[in-house]
């Protein structure tokens, strides 16, 4: 193993060089930040109406307007938080590194932490309303629950390999995909019991997956590359993004266009159909890891220095 590897997929990514702290040295809450806004951050997760935010020391950061945004009044831990999920307006998680899982029940006031064996580094999570859930994480770390959080138990997405697992997301109708490194991805019909290895084609890191409205299932990664499927992963093909930064989310607008950011202050949108990407590099160049609508005509972004704004174009 390469000391590379012991790094988070998604800060490796969007090379957001900010510096994390080890749970053995975490101090018992997160820092309490006059600047908070503009600390670095790595989630973005909607809960109801509100837009929840996390990051390096513990920071969550809520916002009732998506304009100003203010610290959670308490959170237990100080470490790396790297992926959020809420199943309605006032339950919801967060996970870390050091085995950090967390627990809101009132929309990210306050936090609790939950119970994990180990301190495996996770980096994504994926929660739903009958408290059934997964997490993924670095060398092929994968553990779910069946009561909310309460209880994990570990299993292997993969036998063969320990690739970092860098996000399980969702699709209708009830499969789950996962996205690892060295091209893998991995889908599951039985809500993460058995796990099927596709063939993409691609070597490179995949960090993020999306799954659009009309089921069209699209993963993308390290130096642009975004691969598109329209049979649940079985068949895939490229598509040209016009860059070679790598990509870390993806979401789809109202109108049915996708809307991407990435490293060095990537940011594209492409047109419903996926044909033309316009793609763009920002003023301030930092790393993007997050993306959620503002409005109609505006993104909240998440990265390397806090919360930003994106105009869209209509």
């Amino acid at each position: 193993m390469t000391a590379s590897r012991c790094i988070t997929g998604l800060l490796l990514a969007c090379c957001l060089w900010w510096p994390t702290v080890q749970a053995a040295e975490a101090s018992p809450s997160a820092l309490r930040l006059p600047g908070a806004q503009q600390a670095p951050l790595v989630a973005l997760a909607q809960a109801g109406e509100r837009l929840v935010a996390a990051g390096d020391h513990g920071v969550i950061l809520l916002s009732d307007d998506r304009l100003t945004w203010r610290q959670a009044r308490s959170v237990p831990v100080d470490t790396l938080l790297t992926s959020l999920a809420f199943i309605d307006p006032q339950r919801g998680w967060a996970v870390g590194h050091g085995g950090t899982v967390l627990q809101t029940r009132d929309g990210g006031e306050t936090w609790q932490a939950q119970q994990l064996n180990g301190q495996p580094v996770l980096l994504s999570i994926h929660m739903q309303a009958d408290g059934h859930g997964l997490v993924t994480g670095a060398y092929g770390y994968a553990a779910r629950t069946l009561d909310g959080g309460q209880t994990w138990q570990p299993f292997k997405v993969s036998a063969e390999d320990d690739y970092h697992l860098n996000q399980v997301f969702p699709a209708p109708g009830g499969a789950l995909y996962i996205v690892a490194e060295a091209g893998q991805v991995y889908r599951s019909y039985d809500a993460g019991n058995h796990w099927k290895a596709l063939d993409t084609g691609a070597d490179g890191s995949f960090w993020t997956g999306l799954v659009l409205r009309d089921g069209r299932l699209l993963v993308a990664g390290m130096s642009g590359r975004l691969l598109l499927s329209e049979d649940q992963g079985e068949h895939w093909r490229e598509l040209d993004v016009g860059t070679d930064a790598a990509i870390t989310a993806l979401a789809e607008l109202r109108d049915g266009r996708l809307a991407l950011v990435g490293n060095g202050g990537l940011f594209a949108v492409a047109d419903p159909h996926l044909k033309r990407f316009r793609t763009l590099v920002r003023d301030d160049r930092q790393g993007i890891a997050a993306l959620a609508l503002r409005d109609n005509l505006n993104l909240v972004l998440a990265g390397a220095q806090g919360i930003g704004n994106q105009a869209l174009s209509p």
